[in-house]
Formats: C-alpha cells, structure tokens, sequence
C-alpha cells in the first residue's frame, strides 16, 4: 500500500490529466483494498475530484466518508468506494454536511466544490448580474465560461433551476460559503492566512501532524493547493474574507 502511495506521490510531477486521472486511480483502489485508511490515501481523492471537475463526486465522496466505517466496509462492498451514494445532489440550502464534517482539507475541498456551485449558478442563471454589472466584472463572467465543464453544472437540481429560484439558491450557497470559512478557520486558524500568503508552507511535507497546528495547515497545503489554484475565484474569495473583519467579505461579483 505505501508503495502504491509512493507511486501516486511520482505522479504528482507529471503535470497533465491522465496523470490527475491515474493518481486518483491510485487512491480509490488504496481504499476499495482498505476501506479504514489508516495510511491516508483518502485525503488527496477530493481534492484530484476537484481537479477534474468532477465535483459532484467529491460531494459525494465526502458525504460518503462521514458514514461510520461499519457502514462505509458494507453498503456497496461489491462497487467502487462511494458510488452507492453518488446520485445525491449539492444541496442548495444549508447542508448538514458542513456541520458534520470532520480533517481540514475536507472542509477545504467543501468549501472548494460550494465556490464552483456559486459560479456555476452565476453563469447558468446570472444574466440579469451581468447586464448589472461592471466591465471589470464582465470580463471575469465571461471567464466563468469553462466552469459549466463541472458535474456541478449537470446535476438536475441546478441545471433546471428557474430564474425566481436561482437567486434565493446563490445567496444561499454565499451563506453556506461563509460558513464554511469559519469552520475551517475554527479547524486551524493557520490555514486560510497562509493560502493567500504561502511561504515555506507548500515545500513542507510534515510525516506527522495534530489537528490545529502547523504541521496540519502545511500537509493540508500540500494536497489542496493545485485543486484551489485550478478553481475559478477561489483564492479571490478567500483573499476577501481573510481581509474583512466584519464578516461581510464582498464576492466577486454580487
């Protein structure tokens, strides 16, 4: 198992999709062998998910691995980890999983995925915003263009959205969002600073960390930080709400 880890940790420096694709590959058949992960391999899986816009398998795979493990070694043995469980939508409203959730970069990878749901919900049902907003801001609408490539954007209880729900369901995404901040500001207070701010922490490669510290917050850089410098405005995002005391962080666009 640590020489298949061993392998996907190679792969990581071969910079293209079928190297993102054979990682994650890598991974899921570390946890179809050993569904109690006790070297790790689950904490890459969403973030390589993400990499490939395949978010609404990453919502899944972390609703997946919040069931006990009992419940994760039984339902769907015979199948690929987590796709008894696939078929669950992003909810719009406030989801328990947030309150549920429990590592870092999975709260990361959480608040990754909702950051892309808010766009995508923007480009599908954001035409009133655009002709409302500024040409700075068109300029970054028209760069959300790739960002309908997302299972998000496929998933049914986004795609057919109407136009009076749309709006209710982006602002509920934004409060989900700033939740999530806080939860992973809650988690390890170093995190998000470093995120817009990163130092030595992306070279670091902690062999052992405790929730909370530094060693945590660099581990946690090490696996997310491409799957958050591929996703559109998230680095923005968190800029603004690491510089907004009041907690009312602007987002792109509103």
């Amino acid at each position: 198992m640590n020489s298949r880890l061993d392998y996907g940790a190679a792969l990581t420096f071969v910079r293209n999709v079928e190297s993102v694709q054979a990682q994650l590959d890598t991974l899921m058949e570390n946890l179809r062998l050993c569904r109690g992960d006790n070297i790790g391999s689950r904490d890459p899986v969403h973030c390589l998910l993400i990499r490939l816009n395949r978010d609404q398998e990453c919502y899944s795979f972390l609703k997946w691995w919040q069931h006990p493990l009992k419940t994760r070694s039984t339902i769907g043995a015979m199948q690929p980890c987590h796709t008894w469980i696939s078929e669950r939508p992003i909810h719009l409203s406030q989801s328990s999983l947030s309150r549920e959730i429990q590592g870092l970069s999975h709260i990361v990878s959480l608040t990754l995925v909702k950051i892309k749901l808010y766009f995508v919900l923007l480009t599908a049902h954001g035409a009133q915003a655009y002709e409302e907003a500024t040409e700075k801001n068109r300029k970054i609408m028209d760069g959300m263009i790739d960002i309908r490539t997302s299972t998000i954007a496929r998933n049914p209880h986004v795609a057919n959205l109407t136009i009076l729900e749309a709006q209710p369901a982006i602002e509920n995404v934004k409060a989900q969002i700033r939740k999530l901040y806080h939860t992973g500001n809650k988690a390890n207070p170093y995190f998000w600073p470093e995120v817009i701010n990163p130092n030595e922490s992306l070279n670091a490669a902690p062999s052992m960390c405790s929730p909370g510290s530094k060693q945590e917050m660099e581990a946690t850089m090490m696996w997310t930080w491409q799957a958050r410098n591929e996703s559109f405005g998230a680095l923005e995002i968190v800029y603004a709400a690491v510089n907004d005391p009041k907690d009312e962080f602007i987002f792109l666009i509103i």
